[in-house]
């Protein structure tokens, strides 16, 4: 199950955000009382809300199981129409898990969204994958392969970010946020409403522009 939303929140000159990307976009993992999905960029969003003045619309078009492709033909078309200054993207989880992985392919695809992300003059927030190769139920054959391709695509994410002047959530810079269980769901591969929480916090941080801290975990919010 995936939410999608348009809420009136606050930002500081943010009007419109527009949430891209896979499950951890979409939510899962941090289910509301209603029995839909929250996610960090909702919670982002009441985040910027409590700091700053005037209105913002928020859209999450991040659907479970989104590769990079599917970002490119079925999200980034409805981009133009809502006009948004603050969009977020979250892709390559479920790239690397193919069982081809093509690193020239996610980097030209890649590029190309994140070349038309930069175009619409939005403020643009991406993220590497964490490393989740010690974790999560892999045979033992397969932990190498997993960590270097969650390597290699947040290196070409990371890369692709500067290239666009994306604003970069390094998830390789809090290696104990992506080993920590009480962080995440019993797959450790998406976070709880905690971890959720969490990732909200460090990118505001990101947004507010506090260096260094802005790719670090705030600290953590107590427990539900």
């Amino acid at each position: 199950m995936t939410y999608s939303s348009a809420a009136q929140i606050c930002g500081p000159g943010w009007r419109r955000f527009v949430a891209l990307g896979d499950s951890l976009t979409a939510g899962r993992g941090d289910v509301g009382p209603d029995g839909r999905h929250i996610g960090w960029a909702r919670r982002l969003a009441e985040l910027l809300c409590e700091q700053s003045q005037g209105n913002c619309e928020l859209t999450n078009l991040a659907v479970d199981g989104a590769d990079v492709a599917a970002v490119l033909d079925r999200q980034l078309p409805r981009v133009a129409e809502l006009r948004p200054d603050l969009i977020s993207l979250t892709v390559g989880m479920n790239d690397v898990r193919l069982r081809e992985f093509d690193p020239s392919a996610f980097t030209a695809r890649l590029g190309k969204l994140l070349a038309a992300l930069a175009a619409t003059g939005a403020t643009v927030l991406t993220c590497t994958l964490p490393d989740v190769s010690a974790v999560v139920e892999l045979p033992a054959e397969y932990v190498v392969i997993a960590q270097q391709r969650l390597r290699q695509a947040s290196d070409i994410i990371r890369s692709q970010s500067a290239r666009y002047r994306a604003l970069c959530l390094d998830a390789w810079a809090m290696p104990d946020a992506a080993t920590d269980p009480a962080l995440f769901t019993a797959d450790r591969l998406h976070p709880n409403a905690r971890g959720h929480r969490a990732l909200a916090a460090a990118f505001a941080q990101l947004l507010f522009g506090e260096g260094e801290a802005g790719r670090r975990l705030a600290p953590l919010p107590a427990a539900d």
